[in-house]
C-alpha cells in the first residue's frame, strides 16, 4: 500500500462502511460468498489495523463514530461485526497513545457494561440470530409478502409484540440469486396504510413470494 493510503485506511474504511450501510441502504447483498468475502475481508482488516497502528491517523475519530453507529447503521450481522470490531481494534492498538483514547475506551467499557442487556435486546430486536439477515427484511410477514408488475414488492412489517403492523409499496429488483450462494438485489421500503395495500394488491398482478402456483390478484 502507498504511505497515504495507509494514513487513512481506516478512514477510507469508515467511509466505506457509510457508503454501503447508508447511502446504499437499499441495496441487499447475501449468500455464502458474501459471508465468506465478509468474513475474511473483518479479519484482513483487523490485521492491517494492528500491523500499521503507528502511521494509521484519525483513530479518536474514527472510534467515536463507530461507537454511535455500531449498532444503528449496520444492514446485517456481518456489518455489524465489522463496524464493532474496528472499534474494538482501534481502541486496543490506541490505548497507550494519547489520553483522549484511554478517556473514551474507559467510558465506551463502562457503557457496555452498564447496558449490555439493553444492548443486547436492541441488537436482537435489530438483527434477529441469522448471520444473513438484512435489517428491514428479517420482519416482514411471509404470507404478507408480494411480488408485483412493473418490479414492485408489496408486504407486511412489524417488529414484533411491541410494534403494529405496517405496510410497503415499493420497488423490487433482483439482479443475481444463484440460490443460497449469492444474491444482490434492490429492496425499497415506502410505507403505506392497510388500505392503500389491499387496494394495490387488489389491482395489480402480484405473486405470493415463494408460491409457485402463478399470479394472485388478491388475498
Amino acid at each position: 500500500m502507498k504511505k497515504n493510503m495507509i494514513n487513512y485506511y481506516a478512514l477510507i474504511m469508515m467511509n466505506l462502511f457509510i457508503i454501503y450501510n447508508f447511502i446504499l441502504k437499499e441495496l441487499k447483498i447475501g449468500g455464502l460468498l458474501y459471508q465468506i468475502f465478509m468474513i475474511i475481508l473483518i479479519i484482513l482488516n483487523i490485521m492491517i489495523l494492528i500491523k500499521f497502528r503507528k502511521i494509521i491517523k484519525f483513530k479518536e475519530l474514527i472510534i467515536v463514530f463507530y461507537f454511535f453507529t455500531w449498532l444503528l447503521l449496520p444492514k446485517n450481522v456481518l456489518q455489524f461485526i465489522f463496524g464493532i470490531s474496528n472499534m474494538i481494534t482501534l481502541i486496543i492498538i490506541g490505548f497507550m497513545e494519547n489520553k483522549f483514547i484511554k478517556i473514551i475506551s474507559i467510558l465506551i467499557t463502562l457503557f457496555f457494561i452498564v447496558f449490555s442487556k439493553l444492548l443486547l435486546f436492541v441488537y436482537l430486536l435489530s438483527f434477529d440470530i441469522g448471520i444473513s439477515e438484512e435489517k428491514g427484511r428479517n420482519d416482514i410477514y411471509d404470507d404478507m409478502h408480494y411480488y408485483c408488475e412493473n418490479n414492485y414488492e408489496i408486504y407486511s412489517y412489524s417488529q414484533g409484540a411491541m410494534d403494529r403492523f405496517h405496510y410497503s409499496i415499493g420497488k423490487h429488483y433482483e439482479f443475481l440469486n444463484i440460490n443460497d450462494i449469492i444474491y444482490i438485489s434492490y429492496n425499497e421500503r415506502n410505507e403505506v396504510s392497510h388500505k392503500e395495500y389491499n387496494s394495490y394488491l387488489n389491482t395489480h398482478k402480484c405473486k405470493l413470494v415463494g408460491d409457485v402456483n402463478g399470479f394472485k390478484q388478491n388475498i
